[in-house]
């Protein structure tokens, strides 16, 4: 069941408009983050990212997904942000 959903658009050097989906998603009490370029093809790595069970604190899941939004982090670079914010 998708929590929260945000989107961030991103021009690039080429000019292209970029439409970026990040979902929260809350599941067996715990959070996950759907990440992907609208229109483009989910099976290519740098479109689509899943990040399972993340956190069991929503604050903190909620805080994620504002921050990933704001920096406009494309799917290809989730995991790497997620390993630095929840690193204990």
């Amino acid at each position: 069941m998708i929590d929260q959903s945000l989107k961030s658009n991103t021009k690039t050097i080429k000019t292209e408009n970029i439409e970026v989906v990040y979902n929260l998603i809350f599941k067996n009490a715990l959070y996950s983050l759907e990440c992907y370029k609208e229109g483009c093809n989910k099976e290519y790595i740098n479109n689509y990212c899943l990040l399972e069970d993340i956190t069991d604190d929503e604050g903190e899941a909620e805080t994620f997904l504002h921050i990933m939004a704001r920096g406009k982090v494309f799917p290809v670079h989730i995991k790497d942000m997620a390993e630095d914010y929840f690193q204990e």
